[in-house]
């Protein structure tokens, strides 16, 4: 393999890491492809200067961004050129975290020799980085190429998922090094050990997945979960807002006679400001008392901020008594729910790249004494948020989405499987509502339950339940990352002294 390698240039072998890289990213199946793929691009950019390998580096992570994120240029809230752009430019952006990364690899190789035992706690800080700032986008962790292999996810009970991501860099580096120094009398403890540990991470995950204790918490919440198959721009014409109403009503009282305990609707489903249209939030209070069974449902919504309204994507819980938590979103989708540039560039205004304003509060809500929190679609790729309302009590997780933007695309099945993600690292319930699929009812084992297919119309039901077990994640969070990123400012500081001297 290696000897192929060494043929091409290291242009070439930068795109094809790119595109095995790009390949195992859902839905296409190829995770195994991950394991592998990094290997040319090590191959690339192990002696090059550091200008050079950012170049390399930055060649891959492009190719890598454009094949996972091609379904930016199928979204159909804008003509073609437009996001074909957007997603040229995410593609462009991410691809300056590679950059970064290979940058910093060779140098410290180059100063100390220590690169490829740096390589992995250096990709955990940099794919951290990518979650950061108001253009924040990790969506293309490496750790989501391995959602088909669920023995190998329940690795995030205890490391998140930039444990796995350092698992499978790792793996990338052991390989690369087999395959390429001269044999001597160690490698093959090394081999050895590789393997034992490979085997003990799929045993370990395959034993979670069989033999996981049950809680020791009793009650169970029956949800019913509605997708209406609503076209996003579709409810929002004025002669159809009547006949989006009437699905939603339909479908709730096909939820009801299930006699859930809650009933839930996808993000932003009502073309209203539910709270504030009391017409509409009448009809919809008169029909809960009615059957006695409370709704979640996404919604847009406005408050008054310094005697201004600030408007918001939000998740309304209506109960029977008629009172209304509410949660505001507050991770926005740079360039789409707010203009990240709107006070340096103020004339970027003009773009209309959204006005929505982020919420400040995380908010607990309540079904039959359990408690249980609600985010909003993108919300669902930060690990850190579902973390914290984990700690804050929540016992089950409710993610309301709208993928319909999509269509068939890829991006409704990466998203579904970072919402399995979030159910293993926190080993509870997630309840996923989708416009127009994929809805989900997912176990803390990261499994569907049931599931919904994208453009369906209908009703999923099923009894989850709700936890308070600790999982080390919960407790620590990404503990991986402080000590990933103290070991690679070591480095950094290693090689640093070395050119001083």
């Amino acid at each position: 393999m290696i000897k192929h390698l060494a043929k091409l240039k290291s242009w070439q072998l930068a795109i094809l890491s790119g595109f095995l890289i790009g390949a195992s990213f859902p839905p296409f199946k190829l995770g195994f492809l991950a394991w592998i793929g990094l290997i040319p691009f090590i191959r690339a950019v192990f002696r090059l200067t550091p200008w050079k390998a950012a170049g390399v580096g930055c060649l891959t992570g492009f190719v890598t961004n454009v094949l996972a994120l091609h379904w930016l240029s199928f979204n159909i809230g804008a003509s073609f050129p437009v996001v074909f752009t957007a997603m040229m430019a995410a593609a462009i952006y991410l691809a300056i975290f590679w950059a970064i990364f290979s940058f910093l690899f060779s140098w410290i190789h180059l100063q100390s020799g220590a690169g490829l035992v740096l390589m992995p706690f250096l990709w955990v800080t940099l794919e951290y980085g990518m979650s950061l700032g108001p253009m924040g986008f990790p969506w293309v962790s490496l750790a989501t190429t391995q959602t088909d292999y669920l023995p190998v996810i329940q690795l995030a009970e205890w490391t998140g998922i930039y444990g796995i991501s350092f698992w499978l860099v790792t793996v990338n580096v052991i390989l690369y090094g087999l395959l390429t120094f001269p044999r001597t009398a160690w490698m093959p403890r090394v081999l050895r050990t590789a393997i034992v540990v490979i085997v003990i991470v799929w045993l370990t995950g395959y034993g979670r997945l069989v033999i996981l204790p049950e809680t020791d918490e009793t009650k169970m919440v029956d949800v019913a979960v509605v997708q209406p198959n609503v076209g996003p721009h579709e409810k929002w014409q004025p002669d159809k807002r009547d006949w989006v109403f009437d699905r939603l009503d339909s479908l709730y009282m096909v939820a009801a006679e299930s006699e859930p305990d809650l009933i839930i609707w996808p993000e932003a489903a009502t073309p209203a400001f539910i709270t504030k249209n009391f017409r509409r939030l009448n009809q919809l209070k008169q029909r809960i008392r009615q059957t006695g069974i409370p709704l979640l449902t996404g919604t847009v919504d406005w408050s008054s901020v310094k005697g201004r309204r600030a408007y918001h994507n939000s998740a309304a819980l209506i109960r029977e008594d008629g009172s209304i938590p509410v949660y505001h979103k507050q991770q926005l989708v740079p360039l789409a729910e707010f203009n990240p540039f709107a006070r340096q560039l103020p004339a970027s205004e003009e773009l209309n790249l959204g006005h929505y304003t982020k919420g400040t509060e995380e908010t607990i809500f309540q079904v039959n004494e359990v408690s249980f929190a609600s985010i909003i679609c993108f919300e669902s790729v930060f690990p850190a948020i579902v973390n914290g309302l984990n700690r804050r009590g929540s016992q089950f997780l409710v993610i309301v989405v709208n993928d319909g933007w999509y269509g068939t695309s890829a991006e409704p099945y990466q998203h579904e499987a970072i919402a399995r993600l979030r159910a293993i690292e926190n080993r509870y319930p997630v309840v996923r509502s989708a416009n127009t699929g994929i809805s989900a009812i997912i176990d803390r084992r990261g499994r569907e339950v049931k599931s919904m297919g994208i453009g369906e119309t209908g009703v999923i039901t099923a009894s989850i339940m709700p936890v308070k077990e600790h999982t080390f994640y919960r407790r620590h969070g990404n503990w991986i990352l402080p000590w990933s990123l103290l070991f690679s400012v070591v480095m950094v500081g290693v090689g640093w002294k070395r050119t001083r001297e």
